[in-house]
């Protein structure tokens, strides 16, 4: 063993050892702690501090109840570890990891993160609002590109496995359901929080009434990150610098929120955009040149409505419009001149989803529904400025989906329970796809649970995959299938009293007509569904709740990817191991949180593999206002590990090298002193010649 792993190992023991052995507040050393009762009531067991997701089944739940492995992230959490985007929240859970190619971060788990897919195999919903645009497929950004900031979040829901037996496509690995801040929970609040490499964002928020029973949330914030000065190897040439880009890794955008709930009424709207600087040099592309980058923008407007109907059912319905763009800049030397080239699509369309849900009795319970949705507009263009213009692509095919679904809940005997679901799409690319979900859920006792799930997905083919031509680089394929995959998991989790658990789950997934990007002439590509893959792996969650509100909490996962293109499986880590540790200081004014994260030896593109890396963090958080202030600061990658992660070609190598250690630190503002001061108010795209990318 090295000297480093020795170092981390010891770490970890001495957290778990202060965490076993953490006192109740004000209990003085050495004195007993208070006896508890003999015997807890299997209810208080299972219902404290219970949390619950809704995305599993559309209605509340608690997690052993519900058709699936979920993990929940709360608000709680958030604020303890200090995360401060949808990604560093959601690689705290077991199997799940990121990786970073100095654009765009990209989530993986049960060993599946192909570089450059841009998390188009995820499904990620806003409140239960899709964030799929209608472009590339790409899904729910997990850096500052997401367009929430985290600081509005009640919980974050992670449902695994497959999920369009309710939600249609793109939910093939996972499914993330981001749950705000209810309007009437936010007091003002003004944040400002800096951080190395530049990284500065302030963030305001505030919730009031708006008369006649309606409240709304508001909030808006600013970042602007300059991002560090970096090296290169693949780059390391006179002409490029020597491979270090200076000041070309910054970022900026803003996010804007708003959510009015009015009765059985809830009003939706949200605008996002971020610039990022590329530094990489993709695609052929200048190096250290400040002009190539990218930016995204989001949008939506939304109303939904949720009503009671009788003692026995509710129906949900949702209407909303969506828009999405991308502009790239990539700026390419040809001779003495510059060729200035642009990438840009244009995205809007409209749907609406409705469900009712029947309790036919006491034991089972109906769920019926439907959903359409319709682009609008739908453009890609490819074209050049300088030397001279040249408009090489102008395609705006448009799109029209439909799906329908039923899903029946019944109480077998009062230990057996079965959830049994179907869905039809209809679309361009999507003729009649079925997706049934079955799941049995026995609880053996107050205290263990076991389920057996097997669900079928799919992934429609994007409009840039079937349409994109550029008569150049890249050909078009109308022919293009969904992809598929079908999953069979059993799980168990097993209840020590109130403060212990013990959770592990086997799994069997088959995926078929993967899409993938194919030369079929030198420097001509074209999407194809040419490759499948299975694999198989095992999570095991332990989870501890010590006295004086101390937290212990590790997983482990294994598994194993074959895929038929290739005999490895890319960036597919076949061991993942988490732990975190929380215990309250000072009297429980303030708490310390560490974490450490392990992924192992991975492949890269060309078959090379980059090492294990185990990766500590350290946070400090206040648990209450100092006059309405709180505050929380951490430090990431602690030891200052030197590590890549895998990405794709078009970056001129197959790996690129992630942060050492850094440092954050955020005050937040909060309640009636903000009031008094008045701040209270009631994929892989194409840019150079159809050759570059998002």
């Amino acid at each position: 063993m090295t000297s480093a792993a020795s170092k981390y190992l010891m770490t970890a023991g001495l957290l778990m050892c202060a965490g076993l052995s953490a006192q109740p507040a004000g209990q003085e050393a050495g004195t007993a702690p208070p006896r508890r009762a003999e015997a807890e009531p299997p209810e208080s067991v299972l219902f404290e501090k219970m949390p619950v997701v809704e995305a599993a089944s559309l209605h509340a739940q608690t997690l052993q109840q519900a058709p699936g492995n979920v993990s929940i992230i709360t608000r709680e959490d958030i604020h303890r570890y200090g995360y401060r985007t949808l990604g560093e929240a959601i690689s705290s859970a077991t199997g799940f990891y990121v990786s970073y190619d100095r654009v765009y971060r990209y989530v993986g788990v049960r060993g599946f993160s192909l570089p450059g897919d841009y998390n188009t195999r995820f499904l990620v919903m806003l409140n239960g609002h899709y964030m799929t645009e209608n472009i590339y497929g790409s899904n729910g950004f997990f850096g500052q590109d997401f367009s929430l900031d985290l600081d509005l979040v009640e919980r974050i829901e992670i449902i695994r496995g497959p999920s369009s037996v309710l939600y249609g496509s793109n939910g093939m690995f996972a499914t993330i359901n981001v749950v705000t801040r209810a309007a009437n929970d936010s007091e003002p609040r003004v944040s400002v929080e800096v951080g190395s490499f530049g990284e500065k964002k302030v963030i305001v928020s505030t919730s009031t009434e708006l008369g006649h029973g309606a409240k709304a949330l508001i909030s808006g914030s600013v970042f602007n990150n300059s991002g560090q000065d970096l090296y290169f190897p693949a780059s390391d040439r006179p002409e490029s610098n020597h491979g270090r880009g200076v000041s070309t890794d910054g970022e900026r955008g803003y996010h804007l929120f708003a959510n009015v709930t009015w009765g059985d009424w809830t009003f939706t709207g949200l605008a996002a955009s971020r610039e990022k600087l590329v530094p990489t040099g993709w695609y052929g592309t200048l190096f250290n040149d400040r002009g190539n980058k990218v930016a995204d923008s989001r949008g939506f407007a939304e109303a939904a409505y949720v009503h009671d109907v009788g003692s026995n059912g509710s129906v949900r319905w949702r209407v909303y419009y969506d828009r999405y763009g991308f502009d790239g800049r990539y700026d390419n030397a040809d001779g003495s001149a510059i060729v200035d080239s642009r990438d840009v699509a244009r995205g809007d369309w409209m749907g609406s989803r409705l469900s009712y849900r029947f309790n036919e009795s006491s034991t089972s319970a109906l769920t019926v529904g439907g959903e359409v949705q319709w682009d609008l507009r739908s453009l890609q263009e490819n074209f050049d400025i300088l030397p001279a213009p040249w408009l090489r692509l102008r395609a705006n095919v448009l799109d029209r989906s439909y799906g329908v679904f039923v899903q029946q809940e019944w109480s077998i005997t009062s230990r057996l329970q079965a959830n049994i679901g179907l869905r039809g799409d209809d679309a361009r690319s999507t003729s009649g796809f079925l997706s049934p979900r079955v799941a049995f859920t026995f609880q053996q006792s107050a205290l263990t649970t076991f389920k057996f799930l097997y669900g079928r997905a799919f992934r429609s083919p994007s409009t840039y995959e079937r349409d994109y031509a550029d008569g150049v680089f890249n050909l078009g394929n109308a022919r293009l299938s969904p992809e598929n995959i079908n999953t069979w998991e059993v799980g168990a989790e097993h209840r020590f009293g109130s403060r212990l658990s013990l959770a592990a789950s086997g799994y069997y997934s088959r995926v078929a007509d993967l899409i993938t990007a194919v030369n079929v002439e030198t420097d001509v590509q074209q999407f194809r569904n040419v490759a499948r893959n299975r694999s198989t792996g095992v999570d095991i969650d332990l989870k501890a709740h010590t006295y004086a509100d101390t937290e212990i909490s590790a997983g482990v996962s294994f598994q194993q990817v074959r895929n038929s293109a290739l005999p490895y499986q890319v960036n597919s880590p076949a061991a993942i191991a988490k732990m975190r540790f929380y215990a309250p200081v000072a009297r429980h004014r303030a708490g310390v949180a560490a974490g450490l994260s392990y992924l192992s030896p991975r492949k890269t593109i060309l078959g090379d593999t980059v090492r294990q890396v185990l990766l500590a963090d350290l946070t400090v958080s206040s648990s209450r206002t100092y006059h309405g202030v709180e505050f929380s600061g951490g430090i990431r990658n602690l030891f200052n590990q030197k590590y890549p992660d895998p990405v794709g070609l078009e970056h001129g190598t197959d790996r690129l090298a992630q942060n050492g250690i850094s440092f954050f630190l955020k005050l937040t503002w909060q309640g009636a002193e903000l009031g008094a001061a008045g701040v209270s108010s009631g994929r892989s795209k194409p840019g150079t010649g159809g050759a570059a990318g998002r």
